[in-house]
């Protein structure tokens, strides 16, 4: 099962939610019964985010000092490449036992026979972050839960729109894929079958869908980015005493990305590079540099 076909099968918004915990470094832990179905599945997920550097547990690092010094360069180099961690079922305990933070790490676990089990492990891994993602690969159902994210103070405005996006964008490609085919044959010159299976784009499907999330992504990621390269000089300048700010108008067309909201740029910049920078945004006002007007972009 691919990650678009997992999605069919989840209730409204819990897609967005995913992603959500993805963009924003937040652990997601996968479960199932089927160790090889969880571990396949993580990959799909690990591929989404791929702006982010991947590493295994147990085949790039076994030690917490490892660990370490494969993400020291992020607290000095905001260029450096961010790292998430994938974790297969085999080796899950471990990482649960030995690692205090959880921090972007994609975890397998098979779903132990005993209630009482699982009830620990959630335990052990609940004392590691303040907030995480469940997914539930059930045999007849596929469900997520959320521990330590209030979803009613979530804005899940880009999540969604992306999605969407890849529906509107996927279903046009297809129409005009077909369109294409059947302008060159006539309903008479091919059986049913034949005609079934040339129109047939089920597979051309997945793999549009795929392409189109990762441009959005990258988009996103890249608005970010830039986003983050005028802040972090605004913030500069009020270091030095120089007090200004940016209206969100001015700022989301300084970095020709209007698709996500800016507080839910401001949210992805601190868990992407640590830094707080949303009491730099003074929606639809100029910045007052004592009777001095400071305006930077307009």
């Amino acid at each position: 099962m691919n990650f678009f076909e997992f999605l069919d099968q989840l209730k409204r918004n819990n897609n967005s939610i995913i992603l959500y915990c993805l963009l924003d470094r937040i652990p997601i832990i996968v479960l199932g019964e089927d160790s090889d179905k969880v571990d396949d599945f993580l990959i799909e997920l690990s591929e989404l985010v791929h702006f982010r550097k991947e590493y295994v547990f147990y085949t790039d690092f076994v030690s917490r000092e490892d660990y370490e010094n494969l993400i020291s360069n992020e607290n000095i180099d905001y260029n450096y490449q961010r790292a998430h961690i994938r974790c297969p079922c085999s080796v899950s305990s471990k990482a649960i036992s030995q690692f205090d933070n959880l921090h972007s790490w994609l975890i397998g676990l098979k779903k132990p026979n005993k209630k009482e089990e699982l009830i620990y492990i959630k335990s052990l891994i609940k004392k590691t972050t303040d907030s995480l993602l469940y997914i539930n690969l059930n045999s007849n159902a596929i469900s997520i839960e959320v521990e330590g994210l209030n979803l009613k103070l979530i804005n899940l405005i880009l999540e969604q729109n992306i999605f969407k996006k890849i529906s509107q964008d996927t279903e046009k490609s297809i129409a005009k894929m077909k369109r294409v085919l059947s302008d060159k044959i006539t309903i008479n010159q091919l059986d049913k079958d034949l005609l079934k299976t040339l129109l047939d784009f089920e597979v051309e499907k997945n793999e549009l869908k795929k392409n189109i999330f990762k441009r959005e992504i990258q988009n996103f990621f890249s608005g970010s980015k830039r986003a983050y390269f005028i802040l972090s000089r605004l913030n500069l300048l009020n270091n030095i005493g120089i007090q200004t700010r940016v209206s969100s108008k001015t700022l989301l067309e300084t970095i020709d990305y209007e698709e996500a909201p800016i507080d839910r740029i401001c949210t992805f910049i601190k868990k992407e590079w640590g830094d707080d920078y949303s009491d730099l945004i003074e929606d639809g006002k100029k910045a007052i540099m004592g009777d001095k007007i400071v305006s930077l972009w307009g």
